[in-house]
């Protein structure tokens, strides 16, 4: 009779122990979960009449003014105690680093006494980088360009792949391609900068300031898909009617990889993380078969012109093309080089850190790793490799 008794209390206890361990582990994962902490703030993309990419990594203190436009795998890092300041109708375009370091020393600013900081109206082209600078109003920062502990006076004008470092740049004067400024009195001898360098930057300007407005409207209208991954271009007053890009067979996209408007890219190409090709403003942009592109690579170009590449295009990592640009078969680039307002032959290559602006390179032509070719003169005079 005993044994019967416990038998028949056995299953009631084992569905008490179930119902327990059950009921433990559902208040277990209600604990832990009550425990987590959103780090959504939440997300902004368009904020104060500006448009900031979601694809922008973005850490600390970073504040913007209004008709901003930041685009696509920009970089705005403000260290603890350090600060990001962004003026009125300023624009970042693709790959920038913005960094505010607070073990690095910065020019006093009314953004923080460690920051990193634009006035209005300034244009900071793909792949700069700058860190712990004052940047003033209306000033221009080219394709390459590396700030570190700078003031940018109002006016001053930054070309391309030019490395600036301690000291202050007057106003309205010019840094040419390729310099390196390290001392207060190369930056005193400084030319000035152009009434066309003016003008360029105006035009700039007023096409950034379309985007902040436009692309904003994009995202309103549209959501996410619709300004990440490859997607038409936003209406602009240059572009009524956009269209999507077109993919070749075969066509492998890494992550965050951005395709704006009418590109055309060939089959069998891939195209590495956080590249950006953006037919937004010159169009079309048309790379050939078998491309092969790195990681962070930019593809833009002006209004008004193109970038056509052919195939068989070989790149490193943080390049930037920029157009009017005509490029034939089989082009081989290396890490950080610019190519800008060129023609180039078939098999060229182009070694690392090269600037290459404004010439025409024959078939076969060499350049050396960190060559700064502005000139027909030198370009001509580069090393031809045998076909």
């Amino acid at each position: 009779m005993a044994n019967k008794s416990r038998k028949q209390w056995k299953v009631p206890l084992l569905l008490v122990f179930l119902l327990s361990a059950l009921t433990f582990g559902a208040v277990t994962i209600a604990i832990s979960e009550n425990e987590l902490v959103s780090l959504l703030n939440p997300l902004k993309v368009v904020v104060n009449s500006s448009y900031i990419s979601p694809l922008v990594e973005l850490f600390g203190d970073v504040s913007v003014g209004k008709k901003v436009f930041i685009a696509s795998n920009t970089i705005l890092r403000a260290d603890p105690d350090s600060r990001i300041c962004i003026g009125n109708e300023t624009n970042f375009q693709d790959n920038i680093h913005f960094v505010a370091r607070q073990d690095s020393p910065a020019p006093k600013t009314e953004c923080g006494a460690s920051s990193s900081s634009t006035g209005t109206r300034v244009s900071i082209a793909h792949q700069a980088s700058i860190k712990n600078s004052k940047i003033g109003n209306f000033t221009f920062i080219g394709f390459h360009a590396r700030l570190n502990n700078v003031v940018l006076e109002d006016g001053a004008f930054v070309l391309h792949g030019a490395t600036v470092s301690n000291v202050r740049i007057g106003k309205d004067r010019i840094v040419p391609i390729g310099a390196v400024i390290t001392t207060q009195q190369q930056a005193d001898a400084l030319a000035l900068k152009t009434e066309d360098n003016s003008q360029f930057q105006n035009e700039v300007l007023e096409v950034n300031e379309e985007f902040a407005e436009h692309y904003s409207e994009l995202y309103n209208e549209q959501g996410y898909q619709a300004v990440t991954g490859a997607s038409i271009a936003p209406k602009t007053s240059w572009n009524p009617t956009p269209v999507s890009p077109t993919l070749g067979d075969n066509v492998q996209l890494d992550e965050f990889v951005r395709l704006v408007g009418d590109v055309r890219l060939g089959s069998n190409s891939i195209v590495g993380e956080r590249t950006s090709i953006r037919a937004d403003e010159g169009s079309p942009i048309i790379i050939g078969n078998n491309a092969e592109i790195e990681d962070r690579v930019t593809f833009h170009a002006l209004k008004g012109t193109s970038i056509r590449i052919g195939n068989n295009l070989d790149t490193d990592d943080n390049i930037v093309f920029h157009g009017p640009l005509e490029v034939g078969d089989n082009l081989t680039i290396g890490d950080d080089a610019v190519l800008f307002k060129s023609t180039v032959g078939n098999r060229v290559t182009i070694g690392t850190g090269a600037v290459v602006v404004g010439v025409k390179l024959r078939d076969g032509a060499q350049v050396p790793e960190k060559a700064i070719i502005t000139t027909q003169k030198q370009a001509d005079a580069l090393k031809v490799a045998k076909s």
